[in-house]
């Protein structure tokens, strides 16, 4: 019998495939590597920032956050 996966073999989109595949913590590191390297991030880290807030109010709201750990 076949193995199946719940990963596409062939992302049409790179970028989605290495997004399901990271945390935040990752786009945070990359960034600090890039903004080492001289790139200016300000935009990315605002939006990493803006996720973040987003997932936790979304985390409050559904009662994830409360007594949960």
């Amino acid at each position: 019998m076949a193995r199946r996966t719940t990963r596409p073999q062939n992302p049409d989109n790179p970028a989605t495939e290495w997004l399901s595949t990271h945390t935040l913590q990752d786009v945070r590191e990359l960034a600090q590597e890039l903004s080492d390297q001289g790139e200016d991030v300000k935009e990315l880290v605002s939006a990493v920032n803006e996720l973040e807030h987003l997932l936790e109010e979304t985390k409050i709201e559904s009662g994830e956050a409360a007594g949960g750990r």
